[in-house]
């Protein structure tokens, strides 16, 4: 079985099938995806249509950001009056 990932050039219609062999199916659509083409996240392989769909909406690694969390690697010296 072959990579089905199409490849379209921005002044085309056309889409180049990538024709490498499969090495797994997009754990979202299972689409045949070869090494190349394949993107990883949380154990599961994707295209990357799915895996960026992913990465916005499911993924369980995304970072988490709140004020306590964010350092500073420099501290400003007191104000002194002159």
């Amino acid at each position: 079985m072959n990579c089905r990932i199409e490849y379209v050039s921005s002044d085309s219609d056309v889409g180049t099938p990538c024709g490498n062999p499969a090495a797994a199916r997009c754990a979202d659509c299972g689409s045949a995806i070869c090494l190349d083409c394949q993107l990883e996240c949380c154990g599961d392989s994707f295209c990357e249509p799915c895996y960026d769909y992913h990465t916005m909406n499911f993924c369980v690694r995304k970072p988490v950001q709140n004020e306590s969390q964010l350092t500073t690697p420099f501290r400003s010296a007191p104000y002194k009056a002159s």
